[in-house]
């Protein structure tokens, strides 16, 4: 009788390069801080203390270059494996820098949690607030607070690929982590030269919408914008952020601004890219683009069925239902979350509808989050071909779009997205309700539902617009940071960090 010897267990190596991407992530923190050079301005100039924020600059660069000098300083050799925890843990770093200013500058933000809370949702673009008293805030911390959206909106990495040089081979996979859907491969030759070009036209329009929010201010110093509610308004308008520092929202503005920032958010919902070729000589770049069309058509329905419900159950006339309707729908469905009335009161389809508009978010490429138009368009495309292939069993019908056919692979991956997404959202939605429940917080089930879409969905306002979420459990305000934190970076590039194939081989 043989004896059988077993075979030895083959030993897991760890295959993700930790030094080179703590590097990467020490060198992004350093250079991020220097931002705060900008609030330190608005401070004097306002006559405020700027210690605020000379705290975290001097901090995040002191840590950052260390962070780098401790890796080897070797951000230059990640690879397209490490790049999935440089986006990762450099947004949570981020957020831990943007806290700072309001724990040191103190008042209702004070704890870490809320302050951490506030920062996470202003740089992943969501807009929810803990906040319950804006007055009693600084002008310049309030103008941090809408240019961490800004800063977010364009994205972190896409900023530092635009100013740091040479980040290695994994460069382009840094970008498609933190931008996917940009189109890169098609705007320039050079990584670099794409991040930089994406990053102008963010900047370009961003000041186009500057200018015009001002000058309509000079024309009506009632109902208008002054030169700092124009700029902080911009920040969270073209980053579909929705910060204001009006305890109203837009409430407090006229209808020419109020249209305005409607155009500029559809601007920001839409593909970047699109801007870029439309400035670089295809005129007819956005008007050729099937998801852009889809986008406008999907914001158009919405608006309209808000609208009808709007002039049947309220005396609103027919002209004011459909503005009010238009403003909020775009505002929802882009994720900006501005708000021109509290639209709690409107009746229960109405909030269906908004509800739904935040699961939809905008164009691949853009500053929103959400499933995003491309991905449902895949989804659902992809099940009515199966539902006709059904009937049709030797039929051979592709999937198009923009007239090309689509690759089986990017259809599943659509779809098991919004699986993962809408699995995500159900999951937050449970763990908020109990929490609030076992905390004596008392929430209902769509309050928790509206708050994880809001939160997930980087959409911002709850059930209750002008609202802060300062009441809830911290232990709930830390399953929304989560939330917030996996719908910026749409989630499966965090998943994967919890995997063993991802770290060992």
């Amino acid at each position: 009788m043989s004896i059988g010897v077993a075979a030895p267990q083959r030993r897991r190596l760890l295959v993700v390069d930790i030094g080179a991407a703590g590097s990467m992530v020490g060198r992004v923190l350093r250079w991020l801080s220097l931002t705060l050079i900008v609030p330190i301005g608005v401070a004097l100039l306002y006559g405020e203390t700027v210690v605020p924020f000379l705290v975290p600059l001097v901090g995040g660069f002191l840590v950052g270059g260390a962070l780098e000098r401790v890796c080897g300083r070797r951000s230059d050799q990640i690879r397209g494996r490490e790049a999935f925890a440089v986006v990762a843990i450099t947004w949570l770093f981020a957020a831990l820098l943007g806290s700072v200013p309001y724990i040191v500058e103190g008042g209702d933000i004070s704890a870490p949690i809320d302050a951490y809370f506030e920062a996470m949702s202003g740089f992943t673009t969501t807009g929810s607030s803990v906040i319950s008293d804006l007055q009693t805030h600084n002008q310049s911390l309030l103008f941090w607070r809408s240019m961490t959206q800004w800063l977010g909106g364009m994205g972190i990495i896409v900023l530092a690929l635009a100013v740091l040089g040479r980040t290695g081979p994994g460069g382009k996979a840094l970008l498609e982590r933190e931008a996917p859907g940009a189109d890169t491969d098609k705007l320039t030759p050079r990584l670099r030269d794409t991040a930089l070009h994406l990053w102008l036209v963010y900047v370009g329009l961003s000041c186009a919408m500057v200018l015009i929010l001002y000058v309509v201010g000079l024309v009506d110093h009632d109902h208008g914008m002054n030169f700092y509610n124009a700029v902080v308004h911009t920040f969270s308008t073209i980053s579909t952020g929705g910060f204001s520092p009006e305890p109203r929202s837009l409430e407090a503005f006229g209808w020419v601004a109020q249209l305005i920032i409607v155009v500029f958010m559809v601007i920001g919902g839409a593909n970047f890219a699109l801007w870029y070729r439309m400035l670089h000589g295809e005129r007819l770049a956005a008007v050729r683009d099937g998801e852009f069309r889809v986008y406008l058509g999907l914001l158009a329905v919405a608006s309209t069925l808000v609208a009808i419900a709007l002039i049947v159950t309220t005396e609103m006339g027919v002209l004011t239902s459909f503005g009010q309707a238009t403003f909020q729908a775009v505002s929802i469905m882009t994720g900006t979350g501005f708000a021109v009335q509290d639209f709690a009161v409107w009746t229960a389809f109405a909030l269906l509808i908004l509800f739904l508009a935040m699961f939809v978010g905008g164009c691949a490429g853009s500053t929103t989050g959400a499933i995003k138009v491309v991905r449902i368009r895949l989804a659902v495309g992809g099940m009515r071909r199966d539902l006709e292939t059904a009937v049709h069993p030797e039929a051979v019908l592709p999937v198009r779009v923009t007239g090309k056919p689509v690759r089986d692979s990017a259809i599943q991956g659509a779809t098991v997205f919004a699986g993962i997404y809408l699995a995500t959202f159900v999951v937050g939605a449970i763990l908020i309700l109990l929490i609030c429940t076992f905390r004596g917080y008392n929430i209902d089930a769509f309050t928790a539902m509206v708050t994880a879409a809001t939160t997930l969905g980087n959409v911002g306002p709850g059930v209750t617009p002008m609202a802060s979420f300062a009441p809830y459990p911290w232990e709930s305000k830390l399953v929304m940071i989560l939330l917030m934190w996996l719908g910026r970076l749409e989630i499966i590039s965090i998943f994967v960090l919890f995997t063993r194939s991802y770290w060992l081989r």
